[in-house]
C-alpha cells in the first residue's frame, strides 16, 4: 500500500513522530522550491538534476515503505542544499531580477548622485521609508523591507552605482520571496551603504554564499559560475574596475561600474567555461584592445568614433563582451562591451578589468527561507 508523507504521521508510533514530521516538512520545502516528489519508487534517487543548464523539473524519488523516515529526511535535507536546488531557485529568481530592473529603470526620479567630491552619502532614500539615522552607518528599511523597497519604484531618490546594485539585489530577493520576505527577514538584517558599511549588515556578515564564496572570488568567480551553469549567473553582481590607480582617473564619478547580471546566453557560458582562467584572460583582452585605442586617441582621433569602434571590436572578440547583459545605474541594461567603451570615453588613461563579488545576500535569503518554511511546517 502507498502512503503519503502526511498520512505516515498518523500511522507511526509516538516515538517516531519527530523524524516523520521533519521528513514530511523537508519534502514540503523541496516542493516549494519546485521539485516534483515521487513516492513508492523502487529506483529511489533523482531525475532531471541539471537545473543549471536546462529547464527540466527535478524529481525526488523515495519509498516511504522501504526507507525509514530518518533516511528520507536526511536525503531531502541534503537535497535542499544541493546545486540542483540552488539553480532551481535561481531560474525562478531570474524573473524577479528582470522585473525589478524594469521597475527601477522606469522610475525616472531615481537619480545618480550630483557631481561632487567624495566622501558622499551614497544613498538618499525617499523621506519616511528608510532609517537614515542608523547608528551602524548604513540605511535600513524603516517599517518593513517590502514597503521600503516599493517606495523606490515610484518616489524620487538618489543613489550611486554601488548602492544601486545593493538596492537591485535586495529588491529582486524581496520580489522573489514575496509575502515571505517580511516574515523571515527582520529589517535590522539588511541595509544599504558604502561597501565597508554594507559588509557589516548581518545578511552579508554571515557570509552564507549561494555559489560564490570568498575563496571562489579570489580564485576566479567567473570560472565557478560557468562550471555550475547558465542559471548560476542570474542576479550575480560584480565590478568593472580601473586597472591603473586613481591618479589615472579623469572622471571620478565614472571611475568604475558596479553591475548586476540580468541575462546571459549559452554561447557566453560555453566561452567562459572553455577558458582556463576566464577573469584574467578576459581582462587581458580588455587591456589589449584599450592599448590599441589609447594610441589612436593620443594621435588625435575623435573619442566618439573610437568608442564606437572599440565597442564593436570587443563584441567580436568574445561572447562575454556581447552576450551578457548587465544592469548599471543610471545606464540601465547594456553589454560589457558598451560599458567598457563608455569608460574609455571618460577615463581613457586606464584600461578596465573585471571582478565578481560573493553572493552572500542571495545565500542568506535562501537559507533563511528553508529554515523559515521548516519552522512553519513543524509548528
Amino acid at each position: 500500500m502507498k502512503y503519503s508523507a502526511g498520512l505516515l504521521l498518523c500511522l507511526l508510533p509516538i516515538h517516531a513522530l519527530s523524524a516523520a514530521d521533519e521528513m514530511s516538512c523537508s519534502l514540503s520545502v523541496l516542493s516549494d522550491l519546485g521539485w516534483r516528489l515521487a513516492d513508492n519508487r523502487a529506483d529511489i534517487g533523482f531525475e532531471n538534476t541539471d537545473t543549471c543548464n536546462t529547464i527540466a523539473i527535478p524529481l525526488f524519488k523515495y519509498n516511504s515503505t522501504t526507507e525509514s523516515a530518518d533516511k528520507i529526511r536526511t536525503r531531502s535535507e541534503q537535497t535542499l542544499k544541493s546545486v540542483t536546488s540552488k539553480c532551481l531557485f535561481n531560474r525562478r529568481y531570474h524573473r524577479s531580477v528582470k522585473g525589478v530592473i524594469n521597475k527601477l529603470s522606469e522610475n525616472l526620479e531615481f537619480k545618480f548622485l550630483p557631481v561632487g567630491d567624495d566622501p558622499r552619502d551614497p544613498f538618499s532614500p525617499p523621506e519616511g521609508t528608510w532609517d537614515t539615522s542608523s547608528a551602524k552607518g548604513y540605511d535600513i528599511p524603516l517599517q518593513s523591507i517590502s514597503n521600503s523597497i516599493r517606495s523606490l519604484y515610484k518616489k524620487p531618490f538618489v543613489a550611486e552605482c554601488s548602492t544601486a546594485v545593493q538596492i537591485a539585489q535586495l529588491a529582486s530577493l524581496t520580489e522573489h520571496y514575496a509575502d515571505q520576505t517580511d516574515k523571515m527577514i527582520d529589517t535590522s538584517e539588511v541595509g544599504i551603504g558604502t561597501w565597508n558599511q554594507y559588509a557589516k549588515t548581518p545578511s552579508i556578515a554571515a557570509r552564507q554564499s549561494l555559489f560564490i564564496s570568498r575563496r571562489d572570488r579570489r580564485k576566479d568567480g567567473l570560472s565557478k559560475l560557468a562550471s555550475i551553469g547558465r542559471s548560476a549567473f542570474y542576479g550575480q553582481v560584480g565590478y568593472i574596475k580601473p586597472y591603473k590607480n586613481t591618479s589615472f582617473i579623469d572622471s571620478w564619478d565614472n571611475r568604475g561600474q558596479n553591475y548586476m547580471i540580468v541575462d546571459v546566453t549559452n554561447k557566453a557560458v560555453a566561452a567562459i567555461k572553455a577558458r582556463e582562467k576566464p577573469l584574467k584572460e578576459l581582462s587581458r583582452i580588455s587591456r589589449s584592445i584599450w592599448k590599441k585605442y589609447r594610441k589612436r586617441q593620443s594621435r588625435g582621433e575623435a573619442i566618439e568614433k573610437l568608442k564606437k569602434e572599440m565597442q564593436e571590436e570587443l563584441e567580436m572578440a568574445d561572447p562575454f563582451f556581447n552576450d551578457i547583459k548587465i544592469y548599471v545605474h543610471p545606464l540601465r541594461t547594456k553589454n560589457f562591451a558598451a560599458h567598457i567603451a563608455r569608460q574609455f570615453g571618460y577615463n581613457p588613461r586606464t584600461p578596465y578589468v573585471f571582478e565578481v563579488y560573493e553572493d552572500f545576500q542571495p545565500g542568506y535569503f535562501y537559507n533563511r527561507f528553508i529554515n523559515h518554511r521548516m519552522k512553519q511546517c513543524l509548528q
